[in-house]
């Protein structure tokens, strides 16, 4: 497949291990530095600064609609930091049993998230997990039995969510019942090449679109479960994706920067900006 040509513009670099970009409502862009245990931001302007110090493994993130930041931490658990960049637990365990490591999160339409916990599984070892976090703070198991369960995103009506698995390079998409638990499950897509999927998001078009670990690219996924197009990120270890105004913006740990992809393509209204 020919990728299509748009000019990564890097829009901030010299980091270690970026990852799980997001957006506040203001156009602050927030990512995690997962070997330099911080969050970082960086202002519509261009300017960086720290944004919060989490003495933990922060990988994924998403915006809570009361401001806080949710993050997945493969050290800490769910974690919550404050507008002001004060850092929390939010949760460690499910019945008893701590987590292995979380990786990445999503926000269900009622609050609720979606979290993959694959710390130490893959091909020899398929025992990672999806959990629910609800949004009273109990949590219980979702789905289990992975290989590397890794980015997470729910379909524009909440009915279905779609998982990333990394080694066996699925796109699995599970059918919801009202209580948001699985009612059914089905391979959705599968990539090709590289390591396998990472972080991804869906664009207002329908399409997914997958940050493709050790590709080099954001693969993207028609309604139909194709891959119809792999945009170059500038890097070959893509890990995470996240839309705003009509550009994604990928992290990359190759090359330990963030880039912008020109698009012409708006993202799904998520929740923390809804």
């Amino acid at each position: 497949m020919a990728a299509k040509q748009i000019t990564p513009a890097v829009i901030a670099a010299g980091f270690i291990s970026p990852e799980g970009p997001s957006f506040d409502r203001q156009g602050n862009l927030h990512f995690v530095d997962w070997d330099a245990e911080r969050v970082y931001r960086v202002t519509p302007a261009g300017q960086v600064s720290i944004f919060a110090e989490t003495a933990g493994i922060p990988t994924g993130s998403k915006f809570h609609r009361d401001g806080r930041l949710f993050v997945a931490d493969g050290k800490r658990g769910v974690i919550a930091i404050t507008p002001d960049g004060v850092v929390r637990p939010v949760a460690t365990e499910c019945a008893g049993r701590r987590f292995r490591g979380p990786n990445d999160l999503v926000f269900a339409p009622n609050g609720d998230i979606y979290f993959t916990d694959p710390a130490g599984t893959g091909p020899q070892n398929p025992v990672g997990q999806i959990f629910l976090l609800r949004a009273d703070g109990t949590v219980e198991e979702f789905a289990g039995g992975f290989q590397f369960p890794n980015g997470v995103a729910l379909s524009d009506d909440g009915r279905t969510l779609f998982m990333a698995e990394t080694f066996p390079q699925h796109i699995w998409a599970f059918e919801l019942d009202s209580h948001g638990r699985e009612r059914s499950r089905r391979v959705y897509a599968t990539l090709q090449g590289g390591l396998g999927p990472d972080g991804m998001a869906f664009g207002q078009d329908g399409n997914l679109y997958i940050a493709h670990f050790g590709k080099g690219v954001v693969a993207v996924v028609s309604p139909q479960g194709k891959v119809i197009d792999e945009l170059p990120v500038g890097g070959m270890k893509a890990t995470n994706v996240a839309f705003w105004g009509k550009s994604l913006y990928v992290t990359d740990v190759d090359k330990s920067q963030v880039t912008r992809l020109d698009i012409g393509v708006a993202g799904q209204v998520v929740y923390g900006q809804s």
